[in-house]
């Protein structure tokens, strides 16, 4: 696992920064002020105090807020992609590629709140932001790649099936932030456990129903219930 590095100095510390990195510096304090904070209450004006520069410098090197959380949306999908690659490491099963991924993901929101926070923010998302197209690839291959792996599922249901391991994933992420999950030492421990489990439990559901597993999204309770009545009695 990746530790984390957004550390959280006291307000009367400053930082200083070298000539010329003036743009890495305000990503590094925006990020340390976030896992404060939170993104709601960031400004660039605090940045500026911290640094000890002019209110006017980051513009030069971002033209808005929104901007400057793009760039820390960036980092986000770098840092998130790496953990993803740590974790699975050398495994070479899809099933067991797609659960330690799921695991990954919910270690990054938990040692980086920060990054994992910004990722999702409304100024940024990363699912309507173009500017995170590309830094945000290598994160979906992550799941979509051991999905289409797994033997006897259509590339249509790879895809239905690598963004319901994310969304588990994603739901589990969400419930760590303030003890909302548990308040337990180990609650990320768990978190990820139960998304790694939810995870295969996906892939069992899937290669049980097939490609049916597609046409029931969406369909009412009933329509399951029905459909699962109809598959007791074939077998």
């Amino acid at each position: 696992m990746v530790s984390d590095t957004t550390g959280q100095p006291s307000d009367s510390k400053r930082r200083s920064y070298h000539h010329g990195n003036l743009r890495d510096a305000l990503i590094d304090v925006s990020v340390e002020l976030i896992s404060r904070d939170g993104v709601a209450t960031f400004s660039i004006a605090e940045a500026c105090r911290r640094l000890d520069v002019s209110p006017g410098a980051p513009y030069r090197h971002f033209a808005d807020r929104k901007d400057l959380l793009t760039e820390i949306a960036v980092r986000a999908c770098e840092v998130l992609a790496a953990h993803i690659t740590s974790v699975v490491g050398t495994e070479k099963d899809p099933t067991e590629r797609l659960v330690r991924a799921a695991r990954a993901y919910v270690e990054f929101a938990a040692l980086q709140p920060a990054l994992f926070e910004v990722l999702f923010a409304k100024e940024v998302f990363m699912g309507t932001n173009t500017r995170l197209t590309e830094p945000a690839r290598p994160v979906v291959e992550a799941f979509l790649g051991p999905a289409s792996e797994i033997p006897g599922v259509t590339p249509e249901l790879a895809t239905s099936l690598a963004v319901a391991a994310a969304a588990v994933a994603h739901g589990y992420a969400s419930f760590l932030p303030g003890g909302t999950f548990s308040e337990s030492p180990d609650a990320l421990v768990i978190a990820a456990d139960n998304a790694g489990c939810a995870t295969r439990a996906l892939v069992m559901g899937r290669a049980v129903l097939g490609d049916t597993a597609v046409a029931l999204a969406g369909l009412p309770m009933q329509s399951w219930i029905d459909i699962a009545i109809e598959m007791k009695g074939d077998n």
